[in-house]
């Protein structure tokens, strides 16, 4: 069985978001859409390896506005069509803790770069004590 998001988590993610100030949450949803349109453009378009759009000036602005903008990538993740900012997760988040990898005998490896999104959601949050 998959795991998803559910309505409760969805709503403790809004909460934090609406804590982050609007000049980040506008400067980080510029950058994610110019970054977004990367994600299948010429050589990408074939790729099946994530870590490969962890690359470009694109990806770079995103990781320049740092840790603060955790919150709008979790965000993100809960759209299950932005899995690949997955990418930008493990590179900003400064808890190893926080970085969900699987082992290959892990059976959720199964849900792909999808399942472990939903994962990380979950994590974060937990790590928030966020009441859900």
């Amino acid at each position: 069985m998959t795991a998803t998001v559910t309505i409760k988590e969805r709503s403790a993610v809004k909460r934090l978001v609406s804590e982050v100030d609007s000049e980040t949450s506008l400067a980080f949803r510029a950058a994610f859409a110019a970054w977004k349109k990367t994600w299948f453009e010429g050589g990408l378009a074939i790729s099946s390896d994530p870590h490969a759009r962890a690359v470009g000036k694109e990806f770079d602005a995103l990781v320049a506005l740092g840790p603060r903008i955790l919150p709008l990538v979790v965000e993100s993740l809960v759209n299950a069509d932005n899995f690949l900012a997955l990418q930008l997760y493990d590179v900003l988040q400064p808890d190893q803790q926080l970085i969900v990898q699987y082992e290959p005998d892990d059976e959720r490896i199964l849900g792909g770069e999808q399942g472990r999104a939903v994962e990380v959601v979950k994590h974060w949050l937990a790590s928030r004590a966020t009441p859900v």
